[in-house]
């Protein structure tokens, strides 16, 4: 690969890891304001929030398919294309066309997170841990500073429309130089075969997958319930929606140093049985203490909210890569690998679509997140008990 080309291919990678996470991270914090705007009751606002989490799951059992029937250079460019038209047409016309633009950004980037480890592997075959740690870790500086900055940027640009609009801004120039990108390729760009094996009756009889299932979901779950709602749970219990939104981004950024930093030691580690009980505890601590904070009502005026958010964070940075991992490790073969990680990432992030949904229209309707914060404390020992039984055990079944 010429120089060229190799910068292309980084300046692709960058720009389009910057398109998956702040248009779903810039919702949860304009939330109150585009309720007020367009008038939207509890199921409304929990159907904003959770439709993207579903679309991820959908996309996630589709990507095979476009695949074989596309390659990755066309339907790279055709996801970019789709969400950039997404991202919009969802600020033009009300919530209907918000809600639908919002499941083809949700579609568009659930494709997209599918295709990412394969661009890494057909580009940077020899920097291949390098550069999946430079974008997941753009993931989360992406998420957390437009998360951090979504209520300023609205009060500065006078509107919820104009933030959801700046979020397009990644994706045309993502478009750009992946289109040069193809375009200077000495030969068109080999491909793995991804085979769907969502059928495989193997999969579905080994208690590993389902664990992994489990813990993926949980982790996905707790991740976006998060994202969607802390800065309503906050708000509501009379923080200042600016304060709610760096709150937000604190939960999302602080664990990013600890993140990048256990990515090497993730890789060469057989059992990630004890780091997963150790970062998952932190993720059922910070939300333990956020239940008893709202239990007590004293959310608004305790410092123990930064504890929270840090807890949380750190907790999740670290799950997040170690549930990846163990998709692409525990498995023997390539075949097997494909199977688990369409099992554990399409159902798992379809059950934390419908959990993040139920939380939000329980909240929103109860007026209280108490239950819904206890909830998710008691799913974080499940993820406990089902991730370290992911992290110690190999796959002893065959397809």
């Amino acid at each position: 690969m010429s120089k060229r080309q190799g910068l292309l291919s980084l300046l692709s990678l960058v720009f389009i890891a910057l398109v998956l996470r702040p248009p779903l991270a810039v919702v949860g914090p304009l939330l109150q304001e585009i309720t007020l705007d367009l008038k939207l009751d509890a199921s409304q606002q929990s159907l904003l929030t959770s439709i993207p989490v579903f679309c991820f799951g959908v996309g996630a059992l589709a990507s095979p398919w476009l695949m074989r029937r596309f390659g990755l250079n066309t339907t790279m460019l055709m996801l970019l294309v789709v969400s950039l038209i997404a991202l919009v047409v969802r600020v033009l016309f009300g919530y209907e066309l918000l809600l639908l633009g919002t499941v083809f950004v949700g579609l568009s980037i659930a494709v997209i997170n599918v295709l990412l480890p394969t661009l890494v592997r057909v580009d940077f075959a020899r920097r291949a841990s390098l550069m999946t740690s430079v974008y997941t870790t753009l993931l989360a500086i992406s998420a957390s500073g437009m998360a951090a900055g979504a209520v300023l940027l609205s009060h500065a640009f006078g509107g919820w429309q104009y933030v959801l609009l700046l979020t397009a801004i990644p994706s045309a120039l993502a478009i750009a130089f992946w289109s040069l990108r193809i375009s200077n390729a000495p030969a068109l760009t080999p491909v793995p075969v991804i085979e769907s094996l969502m059928g495989s009756k193997a999969v579905y009889r080994s208690p590993l997958a389902w664990a992994l299932l489990g813990f993926f979901g949980i982790q996905s779950l707790g991740f976006y319930v998060l994202l969607g709602w802390l800065p309503s749970i906050l708000i509501d219990s009379g923080v200042s929606a600016a304060a709610a939104g760096g709150f937000l981004g604190l939960a999302t950024a602080v664990g990013i140093p600890s993140g990048f930093a256990l990515a090497p030691l993730i890789s060469r580690l057989k059992s990630l049985s004890w780091m997963i009980a150790i970062a998952s505890s932190l993720t059922a601590l910070g939300y333990l203490i956020l239940a008893l904070l709202l239990l007590a009502q004293t959310v608004s005026t305790s410092p123990l909210v930064f504890l929270v958010c840090i807890l949380i964070s750190v907790g999740q940075t670290a799950t997040f890569p170690m549930a990846l991992s163990l998709i692409s490790t525990r498995a023997k073969s390539q075949e097997q690998t494909t199977a688990l990680s369409a099992f554990a990432q399409g159902w798992g992030y379809l059950i934390s679509g419908i959990g993040t949904f139920a939380f939000g229209a329980i909240g929103s309707a109860m007026q209280s997140w108490t239950t819904v914060v206890f909830a998710i404390v008691v799913l974080s020992f499940v993820q406990i008990a089902v991730g370290v039984y992911a992290g110690k055990k190999p796959v002893a079944s065959k397809t």
